[in-house]
């Protein structure tokens, strides 16, 4: 009898253990030499190795019942090269929910806007690149904290059809943000949402999106304002011609307009007596993105060349435009590991001097 009543209890340890799904491991490391000649649009070069946005995480996604599991992700940012704009084991995106078959996931934690993720590669080239990220260029590109977003399936009305939506919580009962473009506090449900329709059709090669930012923070890179909680819209798509007899061949491209909530934006610099105001009234953010890439086919290699642009107005200046233009080029040892070079130039036409930064680079990029 005691031996049956272990066997039992064995095969119901066993049975438990083997309901719960392991979580998977996944990552990426991206390194690049990159030369930036005029690197800081005052004269000065450099010579610099970059991690390139690398990352660790884990995710998971845990069966309740026949309609409902768990999902999880926690990733955290790796500086390879020990220094520059990834610190390292930051928080990246994150998140715990639940997914409910044929309907839908809600997930809450910290994760990139729907605003950021209507974006997809084929609109940004350089993505992930610490310089020649679009980010440099744009608003928009914002991984928010303390969000609840719910994704709707793809198939839920129409196939490749999704509707994103997501309440940010400012949780500040303290701050009158109105210097910063959203007037009063932040300290309920949904002080920022951030919102995408996509549509992605296999057959026609065709994908795009429009998004919505209402509340959001982000930045002018113009002026270098940041944390200005904006209004913005962005609709993206690509093309890929491969379903029309060009194989390899894909198109993509975006444009976007972004400008404070309430127009209030200021800065203050100095203290006393010798403090300096500085009204940006009218302050808005017109953006564009044109790409194109060509695996060339039956080959391991893979051109890509890109334009970005934006415009940035204010009441009574003259306005400024950041350019971006370059070219890079892949070479695919593999699904998980890439050789790439890139060549681009960043153009800021406000500035009487130095006003090109020119960036060369070689890199490797392996994923697992």
């Amino acid at each position: 009898m005691m031996k049956k009543l272990l066997l039992a209890a064995t095969v119901a340890t066993l049975s438990l253990s083997a309901a719960h799904a392991a979580p998977t491991l996944y990552g990426k490391i991206n390194l690049t030499l990159d030369q930036v000649d005029n690197s800081d649009f005052a004269g000065n070069n450099v010579t610099a190795l970059n991690s390139n946005a690398s990352r660790i995480g884990i995710k998971g996604e845990e069966k309740l019942t026949d309609n409902i599991s768990v999902l999880y992700l926690a990733e955290w940012a790796i500086s390879t090269d020990g220094s520059g704009s990834d610190t390292d084991l930051s928080a990246r995106n994150r998140y715990l929910g639940l997914k409910f078959k044929d309907i839908g996931s809600l997930k809450a934690g910290k994760y990139d806007s729907y605003f950021k993720s209507a974006a997809g590669n084929n609109q940004d080239i350089f993505n992930d690149h610490t310089i020649l990220d679009m980010t440099s260029v744009l608003h928009g590109e914002e991984r928010l904290n303390n969000v609840i977003g719910f994704e709707t399936d793809k198939n839920l009305i129409i196939p490749g059809l999704q509707f994103n939506i997501m309440s940010q919580q400012g949780e500040d009962t303290k701050t009158d943000n109105t210097t910063l473009g959203q007037e009063g506090k932040r300290n309920g449900f949904g002080d920022g949402i951030s919102t995408s329709l996509s549509y992605d059709n296999k057959d026609y090669g065709l994908s795009a999106a429009i998004a919505g930012n209402f509340g959001v923070a982000g930045k002018y890179n113009a002026y270098s304002l940041s944390g200005i909680y904006s209004d913005a819209i962005r609709v993206t798509g690509s093309f890929d011609f491969s379903k029309y007899g060009v194989d390899g061949l894909v198109f993509g491209a975006l444009w976007q307009n972004a400008k404070p909530t309430d127009d209030t934006v200021l800065t203050v610099s100095g203290t006393g007596t010798s403090a300096v105001t500085t009204t940006f009234k009218g302050l808005e953010e017109d953006a564009f993105s044109l790409t194109a890439a060509y695996v060339i086919p039956s080959t391991p290699w893979k051109i890509k060349g890109e334009y970005v642009e934006s415009n940035t107005s204010v009441d009574s200046r003259s306005d400024r435009k950041i350019s971006q233009y370059g070219l890079g080029v892949d070479y695919n040892l593999n699904k998980q590991a890439r050789l790439y070079g890139v060549l681009a130039q960043q153009k800021r036409d406000w500035l009487a001097s130095d006003d090109k930064k020119t960036v060369v680079g070689l890199g490797m990029e392996y994923n697992f």
